[in-house]
């Protein structure tokens, strides 16, 4: 059985502290989540092993009145602008098949979600599958099994952990792209900069007129099929979860040793 969460929008502090809940409170529910949602204000995320001052540029972080949060997940930095990304996140058993896979095998299968629903929508896109490793600290600019990529350029990506008894995977899904932004906020390279103007795309680079209500439709049924789930209802959070997550919040994401320094002192 299969949960689908639609949630909105959310501050981008409370979007990780959701799934790390969901995630941590998976063994305790007999289904799977497929969760939705968006960022407001802009949200910048980095990796949970990167270090802080090697990765964003916090001066214009505040400038621009985003806000930053550390992942539960590894990976790259990341810019999540408000209205402009659906982010998805995934909660599965370790009893799932999915789990039974390694991480390139199982986030490329996932990612296939997200590839399967652009396809409804007349785009020609697909998973890249194994490629080689990337150490930039831009996500975007790390080529992965799990990236969508139209036309050869990148319109979502993922990160993946396993822990608490359950896989969780987050990833994006671009719906406008500038590089502009992503690069005010991030420390690059001028070669990774190069690459973040020619290699990654939003969707409306390829559909200008797009139906957020129907793609988020597509989603929801193109994951569904890719997890193998028969059966999924529409749901929220439980009572349980949603303390979680407001502990989680309180206790680890709002605060600058976990976001800045990687220190959970939270004891949840």
């Amino acid at each position: 059985m299969l949960r689908v969460i639609i949630d909105g929008v959310r501050d981008p502090r409370m979007n990780m502290a959701i799934d790390e809940a969901l995630a941590r409170m998976r063994s305790s529910k007999n289904y799977d989540t497929l969760r939705i949602y968006m960022w407001f204000p802009s949200g910048v995320t980095l990796g949970r092993k990167q270090i802080f001052h090697e990765t964003l540029n916090l001066e214009e972080i505040l400038r621009r009145g985003y806000v930053y949060v550390r992942r539960p997940t590894g990976g790259a930095a990341l810019l999540h602008p408000a209205f402009k990304e659906i982010t998805y996140s995934v909660i599965l058993s370790r009893d799932h098949l999915l789990y039974s896979f390694d991480v390139s095998t199982s986030a490329s299968k996932i990612a296939e979600g997200i590839a399967k629903a652009v396809n409804r929508l007349g785009v020609d896109v697909g998973v890249r599958g194994f490629g080689e490793f990337g150490g930039a600290a831009f996500c975007y600019l790390n080529p992965g099994s799990s990236d969508v990529l139209i036309g050869g350029k990148k319109i979502s990506g993922s990160a993946q952990r396993r822990e608490w008894g359950s896989l969780l995977q987050h990833g994006t899904l671009l719906i406008e792209y500038d590089p502009e932004d992503f690069l005010a906020v991030l420390r690059t390279s001028d070669e990774e900069r190069r690459v973040a103007r020619e290699k990654i795309a939003g969707l409306r680079d390829f559909i200008e007129d797009i139906d957020l209500n129907l793609l988020i439709g597509y989603l929801v049924d193109s994951m569904r099929e890719v997890l193998g789930h028969r059966e999924y209802f529409f749901g929220g959070l439980d009572i349980d979860e949603f303390k979680l997550s407001l502990e989680l919040f309180e206790k680890k994401y709002s605060r600058d040793e976990w976001n800045i320094y990687g220190r959970d002192i939270s004891s949840v």
